[in-house]
């Protein structure tokens, strides 16, 4: 079953950590970043070609550290998130804003693997003229930026993991849906036995969907009221947007089966500074998806709020990753 696509991170699966203890905090007053080597980039549109002729559409602006924007979805764009309020982060970051192939500006493209979306990143970066960026990674966009820090963990200052997941439509979401929607709807409208496998848990999981959205209450895996959702739909449907990443991922999963892998093992190989920003209401990757995360150097703030964090908790967002920026 297809979702509108302001609805795909809801799966988003994109243990409690086996490393030293996160820090669960409000989110701090604005400090100042420390100083960090940077490039100054150029701030305006550009159109840069990947590495096997791709063509990807990115957007530089602000000032600071450089910091590169993994979007979800998949295939959601970079926009509105960037008109939703993140771009506040330009006051003391410079911010990529980069759009996946097959999203938002960037054209549809022939490969959607995830090799291949990684190394868009690392053209990027090498066209840019970057050593080093941050990652700001929100909802399925955390399987893509961990899976870069990995691969180039040379190139990562920092990574921020803002409501995301690391199993991408896996069957701890598939529960965790079902058992709210349920709770929405004060009845048992779905069932599924403790020990179904994952096939059968991911068609009572799209069964649920369609219970919840058939009352009128479909919104509420993102958030708790329908604003953020009309926002997003004005920004996203104001232009024309590339949507052949997310219809590859759902029409054609058998043949991306990567992106229902369990990344969560990858995350305690990232060594570099993370920022866990989680939504406490959050029913598109889960109030307790991060609890699943294994980074060695995390840092986890929970905010009173969805998945649209950015927007709905601006302040404490912008604010939490304003200090996670300046700490050396």
């Amino acid at each position: 079953m297809r979702l509108p696509t302001i609805c795909i991170p809801l799966a988003l699966a994109l243990a409690a950590c086996a490393q030293p203890a996160a820090r669960e905090q409000a989110a701090a007053p604005a400090a100042t970043p420390a100083p960090a080597a940077s490039v100054a980039l150029a701030p305006g549109e550009r159109r840069i070609k990947a590495s096997d002729g791709a063509e990807l559409y990115l957007k530089v602006a602000g000032r600071g550290p450089v910091c590169m924007l993994i979007h979800g979805g998949p295939g959601q764009g970079s926009l509105s998130t960037e008109k939703m309020g993140a771009d506040k982060l330009e006051d003391f970051l410079t911010m990529v804003w980069f759009d996946q192939r097959g999203s938002g500006k960037s054209p549809d493209a022939q490969d959607y693997h995830l090799d291949r979306v990684v190394q868009d990143f690392e053209d990027a970066r090498q066209a840019l003229g970057v050593d080093k960026m941050c990652l700001i990674a929100h909802s399925f966009g955390g399987i893509l930026a961990v899976e870069y820090a990995k691969r180039y963990p040379q190139h990562v200052s920092k990574l921020v993991m803002a409501n995301t997941t690391l199993h991408f439509l896996g069957p701890e979401n598939s529960r965790m849906q079902i058992d709210f929607v349920n709770r929405v709807l004060g009845k048992q409208a779905v069932k599924v036995a403790a020990d179904a496998d994952d096939a059968a848990l991911a068609k009572a999981r799209d069964e649920a969907r369609a219970a919840l959205m058939k009352s009128g209450n479909g919104y509420r895996f993102l958030s708790e009221t329908t604003d953020s959702i009309k926002v997003m739909g004005e920004i996203d449907g104001g232009y024309a947007r590339s949507r052949g990443f997310g219809n590859a991922i759902f029409d054609e999963n058998a043949k991306y089966p990567e992106y229902m892998a369990d990344y969560t093992a990858d995350s305690a190989a990232v060594t570099q500074p993370v920022l866990v920003i989680a939504g406490s209401k959050d029913y598109a990757v889960g109030p307790d998806e991060h609890k699943r995360f294994r980074f060695p150097n995390q840092k986890v703030v929970v905010l009173d709020g969805g998945h649209i964090s950015y927007y709905e908790n601006n302040a404490e967002f912008v604010g939490a990753i304003r200090e996670f920026m300046a700490e050396r």
